[in-house]
This record gives structure tokens, sequence and C-alpha cells, in this order.
């Protein structure tokens, strides 16, 4: 759906997927990242806990195929491109030039974007503080019903929950945030009461209040039609020609700055 929704407002198929491929698993490893520093700060204030192995496999799991991914994409193009063209042609619904085409699309993207060190930091930052200000909502949830948790405590048990919940077993780690979240917070030294309360609470904003918001939103861009479509798309098409402009300027900059001094 979302990657309909992105095409509809004019966005390319091969930017489309690239962005969901790269959101989703980059801020996987920003999480995995929160996840370890407070497991470094906390294991030796309170001990260490089956579940933290657990969650560090799952991590390494996204980790690797991260890496996996980049690399062949970076480093064995070519070779990855004919792999994937040669199984693509054994498939009925897949195309082997179109294959080969999306692979070698994905690695000029990859090396585009890791050569523009303001935009991964940018990238990264906004990753982190999608992460951080959730688990703030959970810790004025526990606050609002009289606990204030310590925030190595609260990101061990957020990260815990969110890195389980990435096994793809129910659909957004429902009824698994909740299973890790609420004896995590209890063995940080919630009392079980208001851990309930608090993770109950969290939840109804963190998951379900999102639903029928974006439902709504979807309903109306189906019904905005298709004149209103084609003026977001050309919004989105200029939006995306000025960054690459400031991109283009400062690479030139950058270049010529050297020189010029």
């Amino acid at each position: 759906m979302g990657f309909r929704l992105l095409t509809a407002e004019g966005a390319s198929g091969s930017d489309a997927g690239f962005a969901l491929a790269t959101q989703g698993l980059g801020s996987a490893l920003v999480l995995n990242f929160i996840l370890w520093v407070a497991l470094v700060i906390s294991i030796p204030l309170t001990g260490f806990n089956p579940l933290y192995a657990t969650a560090a496999a799952v991590g390494g799991v996204v980790i690797a195929v991260f890496a996996a991914a980049v690399l062949a994409l970076t480093k064995g193009e070519e070779r990855a491109a004919s792999m994937l063209g040669r199984a693509a042609a054994r498939l009925p619904f897949l195309k082997e030039d179109v294959v080969d085409r999306v692979v070698h699309d994905l690695a000029k993207r990859i090396r585009t974007m890791s050569a523009d060190r303001s935009l991964l930091v940018r990238a990264v930052g906004w990753a982190a503080a999608n992460w951080l200000l959730d688990a703030a909502a959970l810790f004025v949830f526990l606050a609002a019903f009289g606990h204030v948790e310590n925030p190595d405590g609260l990101l061990v048990a957020y990260g815990l929950a969110n890195v389980l919940a990435a096994i793809p077993i129910t659909p957004g780690g429902l009824g698994i945030v909740e299973a890790v979240l609420v004896p995590a917070l209890v063995g940080f030294g919630s009392a079980r009461g208001v851990a309930v309360l608090g993770v109950i609470g969290y939840r109804l904003v963190n998951f379900w209040l999102p639903i029928p918001v974006g439902a709504g939103c979807y309903l109306w861009l189906r019904s905005d039609g298709e004149g209103g479509r084609i003026k977001r798309a050309d919004a989105l098409r200029k939006m995306m020609e000025e960054a690459a402009s400031a991109r283009r300027d400062g690479s030139r900059e950058k270049k010529t700055g050297p020189e010029a001094s």
C-alpha cells in the first residue's frame, strides 16, 4: 500500500521501492544500536537476562542481512545481477532484464547515498528521533501511573520489545510488544499493575490511534481525484529537483573550495 501511494503521488517505482526498503532496514539498524548501547550500560547495573541474547540474535540477523545486501550490491554488483537474473528467469512473473536493471539501479543509489554524508547523518538522526520519542511516550505513560523508569531500563525494555516484534509473527508486533514490555518493566522495578496500565495506554496511542487517522488520510487521498494527485505529484517532483540541485551545488562548492583557497 505504501508503494502504491508513493507511486500514485508521482514517485518512480525504483525511488519508492528503494526508499521503503532503506527506511525499514535503516530504522531497524538504528534501533539495534540504541538497544546495544542501553545493554552495555544496564547489564553491569542490573545483571543479564536470557531475553537479551534473543534480542541480540534477532538484531544480528538484521545487521547481517543488511551488510550482505550492501556488499553484494557495491562490491559484487555484476555477480549479484547475474545470479538474481538467472533466478528470475526461472520464475513465471519476473523478467531477467528487469531484475538486472533493478539491481544496477539499487547499486547506483547505494553508492550515491553513501557518498552523501550529510544525507546519511540526517537519515540516522531522524530514525533515532523516531525511536527515542516513541520510548519517551512510554516513559510518560508509566510516569502518569506513578513509576519513573530509569533511562537505561526504559530503553532496554523498549528495545527488546521492538526488536523481537521484528519477527514476522503478528502485524506490528501486536501481542509480542505487550508480552515483552510488561515483564521487562517489572524486572526493572515497576509494579506489575503500573506496568500493565502504562503499556496499555502507550499501545493505544502507539499502535491503535494511527489506524483510524491513517485510514482517514487514505480515504481522503483516494477521493481527492486526479487533479489533486497531479498537483501533489508536481510539488513532489519540484521538491526532489530542488534537493538534487542543492546537493550538486554543495558538491561543486566542496570541490572548488580548496582550489580557491
